[in-house]
């Protein structure tokens, strides 16, 4: 039995087994709630190197990734709203910025949470899409899963990207791919290619040149093409 200065020390500054269990205890109230009703969940993986400062997307090619992620949770949330969306960004590490949430419910919060998303430096894809993984491993009894990456680099930090992502793929996962930003050259569009998944013949990564485009692209991806 924990005696009252080890609780009020957690309290203060809590171990990662008290942190671990706090988690715990959430992820089963999000999976808890409405589960019969799950039929998808997508996590949105943003690249946040310091590349994505860059100018050629007015005002910034972060500031058009939130334009057309903001677009992408408002159509989501009229067509799907029982569905979950997470978010993930990855720099030099990779951090998740929200959990799976009810889109229909919890719009305003995903979209401050996206709206607070900021440059650091590197491009760890590998770890990010490993988060994306285990926040999807969050909710059980979901019909279909994707994660939804942006990407305007060549991987050069953490785990090999095309390795997880033929991992999270043979779990069932889709992986939907964008590269923005100067050249398909300067994304290393091989292994990106590789990375994302073939659904009915088609190959789900594309190379998107402007804003308007990449906006109307995220709003397509709303409509829940996931076989």
């Amino acid at each position: 039995m924990k005696g009252l200065a080890t609780i009020f020390r957690e309290m203060i500054s809590p171990t990662e087994d008290t942190l671990n269990a706090r988690d715990s205890k959430n992820t089963a109230i999000i999976a808890s709630h409405n589960q019969d009703q799950i039929s998808s969940v997508t996590i949105l993986t943003f690249d946040v190197s310091g590349s994505m400062s860059g100018m050629d997307y007015k005002p910034t090619r972060l500031k058009g990734a939130i334009k057309a992620a903001q677009h992408f949770l408002i159509r989501l949330s009229e067509v799907e709203p029982e569905n979950r969306v997470g978010i993930v960004k990855f720099g030099s590490m990779a951090k998740v910025v929200s959990h799976p949430l009810p889109i229909g419910i919890s719009i305003g919060e995903l979209q401050a949470k996206i709206d607070n998303l900021s440059t650091g430096c590197l491009t760890n894809i590998g770890y990010g899409l490993t988060l994306a993984g285990r926040e999807i491993s969050r909710i059980p009894y979901q019909q279909n899963s994707r994660i939804l990456l942006l990407t305007d680099g060549s991987s050069n930090a953490g785990p090999n990207p095309v390795r997880v992502s033929q991992e999270l793929k043979a779990r069932g996962i889709q992986l939907d791919i964008i590269g923005i930003g100067g050249s398909p050259k300067d994304v290393n569009e091989p292994d990106l290619k590789k990375m994302a998944s073939v659904v009915n013949g088609e190959l789900r990564y594309w190379f998107i040149k402007t804003v308007p485009e990449l906006v109307k692209k995220f709003e397509s991806l709303a409509l829940r093409e996931i076989k």
